[in-house]
């Protein structure tokens, strides 16, 4: 089927000394292509290819050229054309007798044949394929290029291992070992499972394998252990390695970053929020104690009066300081909540990592900061029940 969008983008030269035939497949090729340079021969044809590259910067896409021509034949056009770009597409309309000229077509690396009569269908057909595999060649070139520079860049800023089915290094880049402060020959074919801590072994590294058994990519945070017993994290994702040929899986490529500071201000948020926690939970102590008190003093009938507005005010400060405490549980879970799904977010893309990596810690920081705020209030609403809290006289 004819990609009409792809072919509109091509620039053909095309070459025939009959009139007749030129002017009527001419006129086909200029309402199918973006622009068609036409010649009589073939030393217009290369004058005209020079010119219009060098001089007038076109890239032409595909040459399309009869073969027995006077001047210069097609197949010597075509040789000359192709030292100055050898992976320019080039079809040639040849009749039945001139078969003694395909031997020189396949020395010179013609890239199809379209016999006469020329069907149209069949020769924008093979156009559209040839240029289109030039294209794709093109782009994958391009996509390794950027692959290339890419993984360049992860390299400064990732871990990378190569592991086998059975855990064993076949490959770790220099990162890792740096990481691992080990070189790479000591590294390979050593069994990954040495180096990680015992915390990660019962379930995150047994949920990898599992994964990866399973064919599927598994991502989640590992810790790790050097000789020396220093440990750091890595949030890794880790994809399975597919044999091409038996399509068995053969091991698993694992990429992680750092992430011992988000580990580092996750521990701590989650500390001094549960810090505020026991704090809360002691100050209503303190304030169900002087409740209890006042009960007593509230049995001497001098004092009942005042003794109960005391207490109506206290049971109203517990309750308050109660539905405080338990709205800072809340919090404190939803920070906790927030601290591990913000670990989540942070995606595997070099610049971007470093960028995610600091609004995560802006947010924990702000989550800090808001907690901070609610122990304030707890302080002025406890200086505000002291000073609602009548003195007492004893007779």
């Amino acid at each position: 089927m004819f990609d009409k969008e792809f072919l509109k983008t091509l620039t053909a030269l095309y070459v025939e000394d009959d009139i007749t035939i030129q002017s009527s497949l001419g006129n086909i090729l200029k309402k199918v292509f973006k622009d068609v340079i036409i010649c009589n021969d073939g030393a217009e044809g290369l004058s005209n290819y020079k010119r219009y590259t060098n001089d007038l910067e076109v890239e032409f896409d595909v040459i399309i050229s009869d073969i027995n021509m006077p001047k210069m034949n097609g197949l010597e056009m075509i040789k000359e054309i192709r030292e100055l770009n050898p992976d320019i597409p080039a079809l040639l309309t040849t009749a039945h007798g001139e078969a003694d000229y395909l031997l020189e077509a396949i020395k010179i690396g013609v890239t199809g044949y379209i016999l006469k009569p020329i069907d149209t269908k069949d020769l924008l057909m093979a156009v559209q394929h040839h240029c289109e595999l030039k294209r794709n060649i093109k782009i994958i070139a391009q996509n390794e290029a950027e692959l290339s520079e890419y993984m360049e860049f992860i390299n400064t800023i990732a871990t990378i291992i190569k592991v086998d089915e059975n855990d064993n290094i076949t490959e770790a880049n220099p990162f890792f070992c740096a990481m691992m402060e080990q070189e790479e020959d000591e590294l390979l074919g050593s069994n990954l499972v040495n180096y990680i801590h015992q915390d990660s072994i019962t379930k995150g590294f047994k949920e990898l394998r599992q994964a990866i058994k399973n064919g599927e990519t598994w991502k989640g945070k590992l810790k790790f252990i050097t000789e020396d017993d220093d440990v750091f994290f890595l949030r890794t994702t880790n994809i399975p390695r597919v044999n091409v040929d038996t399509n068995q899986i053969e091991g698993y490529i694992s990429i992680g970053f750092l992430a011992d500071e988000e580990e580092a201000e996750k521990k701590e948020t989650i500390n001094k929020a549960k810090g505020n926690i026991l704090e809360q939970k002691h100050k209503v102590l303190n304030l169900n104690k002087q409740v209890k008190n006042l009960r007593k003093r509230s049995n001497d009938k001098s004092g009942i009066k005042d003794a109960q507005t005391t207490i109506k005010l206290l049971k109203e400060a517990v309750e308050s300081e109660r539905r405080k405490s338990h709205e800072l549980q809340t919090q404190i879970e939803y920070y906790e909540t927030e601290v591990a799904n913000l670990k989540n977010r942070l995606e595997n893309v070099a610049g971007y990592e470093q960028v995610k990596r600091v609004d995560s810690l802006k947010k924990v920081n702000e989550l800090m900061k808001e907690n901070a705020l609610l122990k304030d209030k707890l302080i002025e609403a406890n200086a505000e029940i002291t000073r609602l809290t009548p003195k007492q006289k004893y007779v």
